[in-house]
């Protein structure tokens, strides 16, 4: 096993808990290959834990273990997966849910790799061309545990420079649309095609919130790069009459779908294929005013020449949503960017709002939820924060 060393002074993050390991933190990495298993010494070689390379854009590697006695093996990875498994027990016994994450990255153990159960189908996610060597022994441990109707599998990584993604049938009959219930609700998920699935998991308890949340038909719902109209849904099955805009043009039939398969007629919910903000012009300059707008935008977009970066652009989604938000009107506002933290969310929320001098209370916070486990050790697994503020009436 190769010993590689941290850095003069990088050694007390990782003395504290550090898990995820950057090329500035070592003295030399030249010579490491990906998925590589390595031992962790400080400066002056005291023993740190035990590490996999894992060549992601996020990160070097990951430390597994910090036990010295630790082997890690084929027993280890075994031990990791069945013992998420079995933390996930009780998701296995819902009656109204059938969708959830298995195993969450470092969160669970494993630095690169996640797993999805989308109503008996699983779906494995590998970030870099190092954690997918496992990939064999990840597939039997799953098969052993669960017998999954299907399994497909997904590498995000770099090949020859350039990021590649690419889906990938495994085993079993994979279906051209996978319908999973979730809080209740039905939606369509398609594995084999694509970068997304059509339903974030992570976004589970914002759903269940609007959902929960019952309104009249009166109340209107806009939801912003809405992708398949997922929050559009449960807003629609608390009541409320939607509008959905997104500039995808597949945009139409996932969200067409998804009301289709929870019953739902299409009166009263309107699709738009649209830039965002020019969505927000054209509303204000068709006096449309809504009760509550969602906002989810991708840390990163580029259409045509205009580029957004959610930490820098997020201000001027709320400054624009809020000229066509009603007094007393709700803003979800959703922000996944790993290297934003929630405070800073919320100083940037406080900061725009007060610069337009608009009151405003915070009523909900939310982050992920429980199957998306993290720690300590990697702050930037809670990158998802919700955060809703309700407008003052006046």
């Amino acid at each position: 096993m190769n010993v590689i060393q941290l850095k003069k002074g990088a050694e007390k993050p990782f003395h504290n808990g550090k898990l995820n390991i950057n090329e500035e933190d070592l003295s030399d990495s030249v010579f490491l290959k990906d998925g590589e298993v390595v031992e962790l010494t400080d400066y002056l070689g005291g023993f740190i834990g035990y590490a996999m390379m894992s060549f992601e854009q996020r990160t070097h590697g990951w430390v597994l273990s910090h036990d010295k006695d630790a082997h890690i093996d084929e027993a280890f990875i075994r031990e990791k997966i069945t013992g998420a498994i079995e933390d996930r027990t009780p998701l296995y016994n819902q009656e109204d849910t059938d969708v959830f994450r298995i195993f969450n990255e470092i969160g669970d153990g494993i630095g690169g790799l996640s797993i999805d159960n989308f109503n008996g189908h699983l779906f494995i996610t590998y970030y870099s061309a190092g954690i997918y060597k496992i990939r064999n022994l990840v597939v039997q441990v799953l098969i052993e545990a669960l017998s999954p109707d299907s399994i497909t599998e997904q590498t995000r990584f770099s090949i020859d420079g350039r990021m590649q993604i690419e889906n990938n049938h495994v085993t079993g009959n994979v279906p051209e649309k996978i319908v999973v219930t979730e809080s209740g609700m039905r939606f369509n998920v398609h594995l084999k095609t694509g970068p997304m699935t059509g339903l974030f998991l992570d976004q589970r308890e914002t759903r269940k919130t609007l959902l929960n949340n019952k309104r009249s038909h009166n109340e209107t719902f806009l939801n912003l790069f809405s992708y398949s109209g997922s929050f559009s849904v449960a807003a629609a099955m608390a009541g409320m009459s939607t509008t959905s805009v997104d500039l995808a043009g597949r945009t139409t039939e996932l969200v067409t779908d998804n009301f289709n398969v929870n019953d739902l007629p299409l009166d009263n919910h309107h699709i738009h294929i649209m830039d965002t903000f020019d969505y927000l012009k054209y509303a204000a300059r068709k006096n449309h005013q809504f009760d509550v707008i969602l906002i989810d935008p991708p840390s990163f977009s580029r259409n045509k020449k205009k580029v957004f970066k959610v930490g820098r652009d997020y201000p001027q989604l709320i400054r624009e949503a809020v000229k066509i938000l009603k007094p007393g009107g709700e803003l979800i506002l959703s922000q996944n960017l790993e290297t934003f933290t929630l405070n800073q969310f919320k100083k940037q929320i406080d900061e725009t709002m007060n610069g337009l001098g608009i009151r405003y209370t915070l009523k909900d916070v939310k982050g992920l939820p429980k199957d998306f486990k993290t720690t300590k050790g990697y702050k930037g697994g809670k990158y998802l924060k919700i955060v809703t503020i309700k407008l003052a009436n006046d």
